[in-house]
């Protein structure tokens, strides 16, 4: 009698084997939808913040366009506007902008519609 009640308690007990099924289903499931996914968004992220030159225009991650004036080992000087400059590191660069389209080399506050030209919406204030 000894010996079928240890048979049936062994019976009942799951096998290790059936144990860490799940937790290597889990393992797996987080490695192909989490940690995989991030290593080629980190991987693209560098290799596009090593192919950075001068006179590339880009997005900062904090949200500031600006061109690309200097390269140093860790970090990039941006020209954010005529004059003005700053400089961060390169991990901040959050992406490389193309021009859309060829844009005119007139600039900005030369242009008919610019406020204070005398544009139609610029009645207040006529060209001088």
């Amino acid at each position: 009698m000894q010996g079928l009640t240890t048979y049936a308690a062994a019976a009942q007990q799951p096998s290790l084997l059936q144990t860490l099924i799940p937790f290597v289903l889990i393992i797996v499931v987080f490695y192909l939808l989490f940690w995989r996914p991030q290593q080629k968004r980190r991987q693209q992220e560098l290799q596009m913040q090593n192919t950075l030159g001068p006179g590339t225009e880009v997005l900062t991650k904090a949200g500031i366009y600006g061109t690309v004036v200097e390269i140093h080992d860790s970090d990039v000087v941006l020209e954010i506007s005529p004059g003005t400059r700053i400089r961060i590191v390169k991990a901040g660069i959050g992406d490389v902008i193309t021009p859309q389209e060829p844009s005119d080399d007139t600039p900005v506050e030369d242009r008919p519609d610019f406020p204070g030209n005398g544009g139609p919406d610029d009645s207040d204030n006529p060209k001088p």
